[in-house]
């Protein structure tokens, strides 16, 4: 009896054994591919000043789109959007090394700020003593350290799907803090191009009082595309200083 006993418990500590070996394979495969993926989109925001990004956000019948181009030391934003009452909206940004500009316009009426301000520096894992780093390039698999990186893996589904053509990776949770989610919010998946690392797409999916609706952004990015021409000022004489 005592023998059977013996036997039976090596049967289960190698079930749990093969269990947890099964269990640590899944977590490193999708360690490895976060890290990939974070090493792709770091690399291209690091070595490249000359960047163009566009953003369309298709939120329950509110639509808006903001485009920024990266032209060697100048970051220029542009969003234009239009809200319930149909009034349009347009606001422009211009961020130079010791400057940054705003120009907004709210159907007719036109106003422009200046501050006088060192710009943080641009990149991704940058460790700047004197100024604080930011980066351009959504990258949804960023992560500070190892134990970070374990943390994502373990509240992160991944797989490989096709969409518009092109192959990605879809991740979705709902628990990575690098993710961000609107009130209500009951699923998010983001599809990343495996090639580049850089998204394609993220749809959220939330719930207001039973109805369910699909918050979806879209993402496109060029790179060596953007002219001295394309980060150029507005008219100021347009434009009421305050």
């Amino acid at each position: 009896m005592e023998k059977i006993k013996m036997k039976l418990w090596k049967k289960i500590l190698i079930v749990i054994i093969i269990l947890l070996a099964i269990f640590s394979i899944m977590i490193s495969r999708k360690v490895i591919i976060l890290a990939n993926l974070d090493k792709k989109v770091t690399d291209c925001e690091n070595n490249n000043d000359n960047i163009y990004i566009k953003a369309t956000f298709d939120f329950n019948n509110y639509k808006s789109e903001m485009e920024r181009y990266i032209y060697n030391d100048v970051d220029k934003i542009i969003l234009e959007k239009i809200d319930s009452d149909g009034r349009k909206t347009k606001i422009i940004q211009i961020i130079y090394p010791n400057e940054r500009k705003n120009y907004i316009q709210v159907e007719d009426n036109k106003i422009m700020n200046v501050y006088k301000e060192s710009a943080p520096v641009r990149g991704s894992h940058i460790e700047n003593k004197h100024s604080s780093s930011y980066s351009v390039i959504m990258n949804f698999t960023y992560n500070t350290n190892i134990l970070e990186r374990i943390l994502s893996a373990l509240v992160t589904k991944i797989k490989t799907i096709e969409i518009d053509g092109i192959k990605c990776y879809e991740l979705s949770n709902l628990f990575n803090s690098k993710f961000l989610y609107s009130q209500n919010a009951i699923g998010l998946k983001i599809y990343i191009n495996k090639e580049t690392g850089l998204p394609v797409k993220a749809v959220e999916l939330v719930n207001n009082n039973g109805n369910e609706r699909k918050n979806i952004t879209t993402y496109e990015y060029k790179f060596n595309k953007v002219t001295k021409e394309d980060v150029e000022e507005p008219n100021e004489a347009e434009y009421k200083l305050q």
